[in-house]
């Protein structure tokens, strides 16, 4: 009798114990470009696959010493404020982000940086950094 008791007890808690749990990466799985180079999102980079070369995770190493790579959310307006000199570029990426807030990556490379934002579960624009110079890509999940 004890121990069917403490069973039930035990399979009571589960589902809450469940609940709490964190959710999976949004970014998760395999992203392209229309020039079909591969991005891949692990939990501490993201990995590089180009047409006709091996994967490369960016690192350290590939990054001349300056790497960061973390996950997290952005407003929109702070994601605006990453092209303040490029009025055009700005003008597009108001275009397309609609929402108040969004969740995104963030990957420091050497003097370079990037900012991938997720737009829902098929899209995603990244916006990369090289001092006061952007540009916008735009990838699609695989």
């Amino acid at each position: 009798m004890r121990k069917s008791r403490i069973a039930l007890l035990v399979l009571g808690v589960l589902p809450a114990a469940c609940a709490t749990l964190e959710p999976a990466n949004p970014f998760a799985g395999l992203w392209t470009t229309p020039e079909r180079q591969q991005i891949a999102f692990r939990d501490d980079t993201v990995v590089i696959h180009a047409p006709n070369a091996g994967p490369t995770a960016m690192s350290a190493a590939s990054c001349d010493g300056a790497f960061r790579f973390g996950y997290g959310r952005k407003s929109r307006e702070a994601l605006l404020g990453l092209t303040p000199r490029q009025p055009d570029l700005k003008n597009r990426l108001s275009r397309l982000l609609v929402r108040p807030d969004y969740p995104v990556a963030e990957l420091t490379c050497g003097e370079g940086a990037s900012t991938y934002v997720l737009l829902d579960d098929r899209d995603l624009v990244v916006i990369h950094r090289d001092q006061d110079i952007g540009g916008l890509e735009n990838l699609t999940r695989l």
